[in-house]
């Protein structure tokens, strides 16, 4: 009788000793191999995706300038409020178009309020003609600045429908009417972004 009990009991007990075991060193595996994962590899991996893919949209509709602008937390006012910004994060431009990334850093939302608030609304803008149909602001000054003479922005949301940015194509030096199938491609485009941000 004795045996009848303690045969079974052992066997539970070293089994379930075994199962802790092993589930441990199966974890402290993956941390090992979570702390030789290089995180800067892969954000230059995951951004050079992203900008062959932006790129990529460029070259399809004859663009000059193919970016993307995110919104972020600028910092803090005294009052302990929020900064809300924007900045260019990524960038492709054709041969001879210069790149302005660089300037394109912690750009007030205020300071192009009404473009943002009808890209928000409408989650799409475009301005075959910059120089009469944009309306007055930062927005508009900068864009007459690098010569833009057409441009079209998407609305970037994540999955819970907030705002992440935009996407934003610019003619330099031309004004271009882009075809209803190149509009519908650059609004999935802007979809798929996501995933990226």
């Amino acid at each position: 009788m004795g045996s009848e009990i303690w045969v079974p009991l052992l066997t539970a007990i070293v089994g379930s000793v075994g199962t802790i075991i092993s589930i441990r060193y199966r974890h402290r595996l993956e941390q090992r191999k979570a702390a030789e994962k290089c995180h800067v590899q892969e954000a230059v991996e995951q951004d050079t995706e992203l900008l062959g893919k932006l790129d990529e949209l460029r070259e399809n509709v004859g663009a000059s300038r193919a970016c993307i602008y995110q919104f972020h937390n600028g910092g803090e006012y005294y009052t302990g409020r929020s900064m809300q910004k924007f900045s260019m994060t990524y960038e492709t431009v054709s041969k001879g178009i210069s790149r302005n990334i660089t300037s394109r850093q912690n750009v007030p939302v205020s300071a192009c309020n009404e473009t943002l608030a009808n890209l928000i609304k409408d989650r799409r803008l475009y301005y075959v003609d910059v120089k009469k149909d944009m309306p007055e602001s930062l927005c508009k000054y900068v864009a007459l600045e690098d010569g833009s003479k057409s441009m079209y922005k998407w609305a970037i949301y994540d999955l819970e429908k907030r705002a992440l940015g935009y996407l934003q194509i610019d003619f330099v030096g031309k004004k271009k009417n882009l075809s209803e199938d190149d509009i519908q491609d650059l609004e999935m485009s802007a979809i798929k972004i996501a995933g990226y941000l």
